[in-house]
């Protein structure tokens, strides 16, 4: 069955039962909050998704030890309950009908991780009255759908930016380093090749223009299935019209770890700015030498330079018994947003919760979350959620871009 007929389905159903749940939301007082959340814990992003999950349940238990939260007179303790989306819409969708209408969950996250499957998610939920907030996913048009529809989506809050910043900082960066005469571009061509969902073609679409405005040609924009590893191919055509810049897009750290490798075998001389995929620790173990002077964003997060990052890290791997990565961080700053805006708001009622996102101003471990309230989606910038450009070198990745927030300057490749 095609995804928008299981939507539909999902939808339909969801309306015959949303009025009977909806009123339900109002009795957590005297029980637990209970969250459910959605993301990839198998498959090709779910090393990133069993990370949001651990950083979740590390937020939620320190609330816990700490009592709960009061609603109605009464501490509630929180209640999390995770659902694998293997980063597929229709997995996602029938995940989200377990947890609202079996599990009957006060609040929904999802995804933690694709934006594909929360678009998709976005056209089921609202039907049951719940409040409902994305994890990691960066598509604009999880935006574009809010502005549209505000009276349908005024309850879904996004908890990280929108594809456009990832636009900005990946074509910014690369005119500063040509300005400062680090990198040389003298055919002014750029080439893609991103991961097929929502994710990689959202993030080509805002980035493309900003290059072609610019004076550069397109040389090649490949996409390749969630989980690729053979870029032989692609890499055959790159050679054959070698673009000055790559970029390359993927939440599978596998495809990260092959696409570098072999074009370290092909000898591509493009510079290379990956998005996403070098933020799991498993990459540089992965890629090795090969990932040397690769330019990648986003940086959140640096313990080896940051100490407010190396004390992050150091209480994650206290209260979760594993290393804390950069996918933690996010998780734990979204979920505890989300706890402290529950408590400000005394409910879990959607429209109370959506007035308290509104007036969020969160200073967490990597970002200050202010939101942009006409699209529900955090402001980046300096002051806000910065999208930092990282260099790997000799091994380690440092921030070299903007100035800002740069612990390095730019390095050509050996």
């Amino acid at each position: 069955m095609a995804v928008t007929d299981k939507i539909l389905r999902y939808s339909f159903a969801a309306t015959l039962i949303g009025a009977t749940t909806a009123g339900m939301a109002g009795s957590a007082s005297a029980r637990d909050i209970t969250i459910g959340v959605i993301g990839p814990l198998s498959g090709p992003a779910a090393n990133s998704g069993i990370s949001m999950r651990q950083a979740y349940e590390v937020a939620a238990e320190q609330v816990n030890k700490a009592g709960g939260i009061e609603i109605g007179g009464a501490k509630s303790k929180i209640k999390l309950i995770f659902e694998d989306s293997a980063s597929r819409p229709e997995v996602g969708v029938s995940a989200a009908q377990k947890l609202l209408t079996r599990d009957n969950v006060d609040i929904l996250v999802g995804d933690t991780i694709a934006s594909s499957v929360t678009l998709a998610l976005m056209e089921v939920a609202p039907s049951f009255g719940k409040f409902m907030m994305s994890g990691q996913p960066v598509s604009i048009e999880i935006a574009k759908k809010i502005k549209s529809d505000p009276a349908r989506f005024g309850n879904f809050w996004k908890a990280s930016f929108n594809s456009d910043a990832y636009a900005d900082a990946l074509f910014s960066s690369v005119q500063d380093l040509i300005k400062q005469g680090a990198v040389k571009a003298d055919k002014k061509k750029v080439a893609f090749i991103v991961e097929d969902t929502d994710y990689g073609k959202s993030n080509v679409e805002y980035t493309e223009p900003l290059f072609k405005k610019d004076g550069w040609s397109v040389s090649s924009s490949e996409t390749v299935p969630l989980g690729y590893a053979d870029f032989y191919p692609q890499l055959s055509k790159l050679r054959g019209n070698e673009p000055d810049v790559l970029i390359s897009i993927f939440t599978s750290v596998n495809s990260g770890i092959a696409l570098v490798k072999q074009i370290k075998e092909q000898g591509l001389k493009s510079l290379h700015l990956a998005v996403y995929y070098p933020i799991r620790p498993e990459f540089l173990k992965g890629a090795g030498a090969a990932a040397n002077g690769l330019l990648w964003t986003p940086l959140f997060f640096d313990p080896v330079n940051n100490p407010k990052h190396k004390g992050f890290a150091e209480m994650f791997k206290t209260e979760a018994k594993v290393e804390g990565n950069g996918d933690h961080a996010q998780g734990y700053c979204q979920m505890t947003m989300l706890l402290d805006n529950i408590k400000k708001a005394g409910s879990i009622e959607p429209a109370k919760l959506s007035e308290a996102f509104a007036k969020t101003d969160s200073q967490c471990v990597i970002a200050r979350l202010v939101y942009d309230t006409e699209i529900h989606t955090p402001k980046t910038g300096a002051d806000y959620f910065p999208v930092p450009i990282a260099q790997i070198q000799d091994g380690v990745s440092r921030a070299i871009w903007p100035s800002t927030a740069a612990t390095s300057t730019f390095k050509p490749a050996k």
